[in-house]
């Protein structure tokens, strides 16, 4: 499991989330359920926590921000990847979300990233997002607003 991704491969991903840490799985766990998984089947085994981290996910990734319901339950994981290492994010050319303050030891914040948001902040340097965990009290929807908004205005 020290390789465990989720979601859309790095080839497929419109975006790709670093976390730090990792759901529990179905026991036992089949390679099915790692090549397709199922969002509602996570949300049940692990609870609201990770309701809201799928939630702040689909409010940042889907098409448009009302559909961000639809979009986590049916299109997440298909065009978001999670990985829970640096080394898994290889090659990967789109943009990463560096999500907690875990990570950054290995992968600071750069001097040159624009700060998003006023009380609540993300750092962008594309392709890379730092962002706070995701988890609404850190995350609230004013900061995933601002921040979907730069990021749709810098991908035109």
């Amino acid at each position: 499991m020290n390789d465990l991704w989720i979601g859309a491969c790095p080839n497929e991903a419109d975006y790709v989330f670093l976390l730090p840490n990792r759901p529990a799985l179905p026991s036992p766990v089949d390679i099915s359920f790692l090549e397709k998984p199922d969002v509602s089947l996570l949300i049940e085994l692990n609870g609201n926590h990770w309701r809201k981290i799928f939630t702040i996910m689909a409010k940042l990734a889907a098409p448009t921000y009302d559909s961000w319901k639809v979009f986590r339950d049916k299109e997440l994981l298909n065009k978001v990847g999670i990985a829970f290492s640096l080394d898994q994010l290889g090659d990967y050319r789109g943009l990463i979300f560096i999500v907690g303050n875990t990570f950054r030891d290995e992968l600071p914040v750069v001097d040159s990233a624009q700060e998003v948001g006023d009380v609540h902040t993300s750092f962008v340097c594309l392709p890379y997002i730092w962002c706070p965990y995701l988890d609404y009290r850190q995350f609230p929807n004013i900061l995933i607003e601002a921040l979907r908004e730069y990021i749709l205005e810098k991908k035109c």
